[in-house]
């Protein structure tokens, strides 16, 4: 019975945890949640160094990659005078679609939509590299690969559900 009781608790603690860490997902040090005319420093200092950082001809791109364990990765695009302007979740199946466009999209162009790869990859068959990005389409796991010749340019886009996810992202 002590037993039984232990686990409850235990169990409840842990469910806690898990909320709580779940609410921490969408308050101020969630990239989505930013509010628009922040400044570079407000964000800097609610969300912490970006993974990337690339300047536009209007200001300056923050990206906060969450791969390779993730599946997402947040543009926050700022001003001349620091403001943020924009924010964006561009790794979705619909505006990989749009966004790539085959025989005109350089590797520079890819990292700066989508940052770093998940990994890169060789296949026969194919004279480059292929660029790997995870991503989630309706609550399911995809592979992205982007096939990129020796001259940096994207020639190929292949999709591929992920079977068995090693980082636990399935239905959500």
């Amino acid at each position: 019975m002590r037993l039984l009781r232990a686990w409850h608790g235990l169990a409840s603690c842990l469910l806690a945890l898990g909320l709580a860490g779940c609410a921490g997902g969408v308050g101020p040090r969630f990239p989505m949640s930013q509010p628009l005319g922040s400044t570079r420093a407000e964000v800097l200092t609610r969300l912490g160094a970006p993974t990337a950082s690339y300047p536009l001809p209007q200001g300056e791109r923050l990206q906060y990659s969450f791969l390779p364990a993730g599946v997402t990765v947040y543009n926050l695009d700022l001003d001349t005078e620091g403001r943020l302007q924009r924010v964006d979740q561009p790794l979705l199946k619909s505006r990989i679609d749009t966004d790539m466009v085959i025989d005109q999209t350089r590797a520079e162009d890819i990292r700066l939509l989508y940052g770093q790869p998940l990994r890169v990859d060789q296949v026969a068959r194919f004279e480059g590299t292929v660029w790997v990005y995870q991503f989630l389409d309706l609550n399911e796991p995809f592979y992205a690969y982007l096939h990129l010749d020796p001259q940096g340019v994207l020639r190929r886009v292949v999709y591929q559900p992920v079977r068995n996810p090693p980082n636990g992202h399935h239905r959500g």
